[in-house]
């Protein structure tokens, strides 16, 4: 069960391919600060631009009506030519006046004449009344203002520019592009945290089943006074209880039912023993069925043998004092006790590890056993070191394990491909997963090079110097 929590999550985890929760609040709220500074931007342009832009008009009305008021004074004064008249006035800086009077025009510039003044203005100004116009002199920006001057029979014409202006309106624009990336960049900024206190409990769900799954039965989300997290938090601790005591229950059922079958098996093997020491008392066809009971009956005992290992493992009852060892010594006397003297165990340098060296002796026994009874022979032991970790391997001489089925030959009574047809009960590698397990290792299949199958056993390295075993 254990291990389908660990699929499980990695399956999730293979499968997150798109963008995630805390992406997704933090590019929502990243367009929508984006989308509100837009929209005050252009709102604040647009009231500016408007309100300077009428302070502009009227201030050059003002002083337009000021100006036409002096020309037509001079005007007025017999004999006096128009240009005088113009010279004679004091405009602002960079303002061109002109008069237009009996068809003619008179201008106070060389540069500006009768073509620089816009079309509607001089009909406006044509049908009595004094008029504004915005338009662009040698591809610069000007204000065209001009007054009908009635009483002399012309019409007055003051083009300014408006250079400065439209340097105001592009530093206020530069400011308020400047305003929406600042506060796009604050949405952002304010959506990481947002997102980041969003997915903060799940993230420690996570983490406490990734410790459960690991190997931490115990493992619970603490209290939380958030109440929009109680009821959540509440039902995972409800959940995991529940699995963990169901996994508890498993086990001590598994534990009490192969505890509960050792009496009787004792019985028989003794039954067995003593008719053995008979044998030649009784026919060949009673022989051949005292030795098919034999058989059964032995791999009836490494099978209980199995189950009670795997129950003490799973109930917590398997822990037991770890020594320090190194991998290589434990090989080898795995392969001495269970009568493989001839089997080498090649090692390249020191390998030290903290185990439970009867617990993980068994394990390296089960695969032994799995190359002989499965892969047609032991072929090799190695022992070596990879960083901080050691990795023990097991090579048999058979057809191997197809890629398929190499995560599957660790489940409890599996019998893939030809295995099926073998003897055996199926339990020994589920027993070795759950050794390594429990001593934070991993183990997996794999093709070995000679061509058969190939057992990888990796165990945290113990570097701990001066002590003992």
């Amino acid at each position: 069960m254990t291990g389908a929590l660990t699929g499980a999550v990695t399956g999730v985890v293979r499968r997150r391919r798109s963008p995630g929760l805390r992406a997704g609040v933090t590019l929502s709220f990243t367009l929508g600060a984006s989308a509100l500074a837009t929209l005050a931007a252009l709102g604040t342009h647009a009231v500016t631009r408007e309100h300077l832009l009428d302070q502009r008009e009227r201030s050059a009305l003002r002083q337009v009506f000021a100006d036409a008021s002096s020309v037509r004074d001079g005007l007025r004064t017999a004999g006096l030519p128009p240009g005088d008249v113009l010279a004679a006035v004091s405009p602002p800086d960079g303002s061109d006046l002109l008069v237009r009077r009996q068809g003619r025009w008179y201008s106070s510039s060389l540069e500006v004449g009768a073509a620089d003044v816009p079309a509607g203005l001089r009909e406006a100004v044509g049908s009595g009344s004094a008029a504004v116009a915005w338009s662009r002199v040698d591809g610069r920006p000007v204000l065209a203002v001009g007054v009908p001057l009635p009483a002399v029979d012309a019409q007055y014409y003051e083009i300014s520019g408006t250079g400065e202006l439209a340097r105001t309106l592009d530093a206020v624009r530069a400011a308020l592009a400047a305003f929406a990336l600042s506060t796009a960049a604050g949405g952002a900024l304010l959506g990481v945290w947002a997102s980041g206190r969003a997915v903060a409990p799940l993230h420690a769900v996570a983490r406490t089943a990734a410790r459960i799954a690991g190997g931490e039965p115990g493992t619970r989300l603490p209290p939380t006074d958030d109440p929009d997290l109680t009821t959540i938090v509440g039902s995972f601790n409800s959940m995991v209880d529940a699995l963990e005591e169901q996994i508890q229950r498993e086990a001590r059922f598994s534990a009490d039912v192969s505890h509960e079958l050792r009496s009787p098996l004792t019985t028989l093997t003794t039954s067995v023993a003593l008719l053995q020491r008979r044998r030649e008392e009784l026919p060949p066809r009673s022989q051949r069925a005292l030795d098919l009971v034999s058989r059964e009956l032995e791999r009836f005992a490494r099978t209980l043998d199995d189950l009670l290992e795997l129950g003490r493992l799973e109930s917590g009852a398997g822990a037991r004092e770890r020594v320090r060892v190194d991998a290589a010594v434990l090989a080898r006397q795995a392969l001495d006790g269970s009568g493989r003297e001839a089997v080498p165990v090649r090692a390249s340098g020191a390998a030290p590890v903290r185990v439970d060296a009867q617990q993980l002796g068994r394990a390296l026994v089960n695969l032994f056993d799995n190359a002989d009874r499965h892969g047609e022979g032991l072929v090799a032991v190695q022992v070596q070191r990879a960083g901080a970790r050691v990795r023990v391997l097991v090579d048999d001489a058979g057809p191997g394990v197809p890629p398929a089925e190499r995560q599957r030959v660790f489940e409890r009574f599996a019998r893939t491909g030809s295995r099926g047809s073998l003897p055996g009960s199926g339990l020994g590698l589920s027993l070795v997963a759950e050794s390594v397990r429990a001593h934070d290792g991993a183990v997996r299949c794999t093709a070995s090079p000679a061509g058969g199958a190939r057992f990888v056993v990796e165990l945290p390295a113990d570097d701990t110097a001066g002590v003992g075993a």
